[in-house]
C-alpha cells in the first residue's frame, strides 16, 4: 500500500490534499499531521490522523517514532507556513520591521520545513519514485518582486526556495527517484488570505479543493530531472 504524508493537514488546503490523495490513489494510506483535531467531515477511510503540537521537538519525536517502526513514505506534502495573525500583519514599509516578527517568518516558513525534510530523509523511498513538496509563494521570487513590501514573508519564502534547491542537489546522490519541489498554490480561500481577499481580481480566488487538485497535478507530473524546481499552480516554472 502506498503511503503519503500531509504535514499541516488541519487547514483548508491540508484537508483538501488529504481528500485528493485518497481520491486519486485508491490503494493509498494517508498519514495526516496537524496541531488541530481531526475535522469531522474529513474522509475517515485510509487516513491516520496524528495530533502533533507545532514544534520542532514534537515533529522530530513523531518522525523518529515512524523511523523506528520502519515506515516509508512515497510522497510528502507540507503546508506549513505563516503570514499573519491578530497581532502581526505583513510589513508594508521598512519602518514596520521588527526582529521578533522577522524571526518568526524565518522560523516557520524556512527553518521548520527544512528540519522536517531532514527528519524525513530516512523515511523517503530510495528505490522507487517519491516526492517532497512544500507550499511556497510567488512573492518569494526575487526576480518577480515589482511591488515591494511584505519583507519578512518574501524573504523567508526566498530562503525556503534556496534551501529546497540545495537539498535537491544533495538528495540526487541518495534518492535518485525523489522529486523535491516548491509550489505556489495560487490565492486560496483560507484564513491566510482572508484579510487580502478584497483586492483579489474576480476569478482569481480559488477553493481549497481546486488548489489541492492543481497542486497534485503539478507534483505528480514532475520527473527526477526537475527536482529542486519552483513551480506555479499551472505547472509553469517560476523565476527565482
Amino acid at each position: 500500500m502506498l503511503k503519503y504524508l500531509v504535514y499541516g493537514a488541519g487547514g483548508g488546503i491540508g484537508q483538501a490534499l488529504v481528500e485528493e490523495l485518497l481520491k486519486r490513489h485508491t490503494d493509498a494510506e494517508v498519514y495526516a499531521v496537524s496541531a488541530q483535531k481531526q475535522p469531522s467531515g474529513l474522509n475517515q477511510d485510509r487516513v491516520k490522523w496524528f495530533l502533533t503540537p507545532h514544534s520542532l521537538e514534537a515533529m522530530e519525536e513523531r518522525l523518529g517514532q515512524w523511523q523506528t517502526e520502519g515506515i516509508m513514505f512515497d510522497g510528502v506534502i507540507s503546508t506549513i507556513g505563516w503570514l499573519h495573525d491578530n497581532d502581526n500583519m505583513p510589513e508594508r514599509r521598512i519602518e514596520h520591521l521588527n526582529a521578533t516578527q522577522l524571526s518568526r517568518y524565518f522560523e516557520v516558513n524556512a527553518i521548520f520545513p527544512m528540519m522536517l525534510l531532514q527528519a524525513l530523509k530516512p523515511l523517503l523511498a530510495k528505490d522507487s519514485p517519491a516526492f517532497f513538496a512544500q507550499l511556497s509563494a510567488k512573492v518569494g521570487s526575487i526576480e518577480d518582486n515589482h511591488l515591494g513590501g511584505w519583507y519578512g514573508y518574501r524573504a523567508s519564502k526566498a530562503a525556503l526556495n534556496m534551501f529546497l534547491k540545495t537539498a535537491a542537489i544533495e538528495f540526487k546522490r541518495t534518492h535518485k527517484k525523489l522529486v523535491i519541489s516548491s509550489i505556489h498554490p495560487g490565492t486560496t480561500d483560507s484564513e491566510l488570505s482572508k484579510p487580502f481577499q478584497e483586492r483579489i481580481p474576480e476569478g482569481k480566488l480559488y477553493t481549497a479543493e481546486q488548489t489541492a487538485e492543481r497542486m497534485l497535478n503539478v507534483i505528480e507530473g514532475l520527473t527526477p530531472s526537475q527536482t529542486g524546481g519552483f513551480w506555479f499552480w499551472d505547472g509553469s516554472a517560476l523565476p527565482w
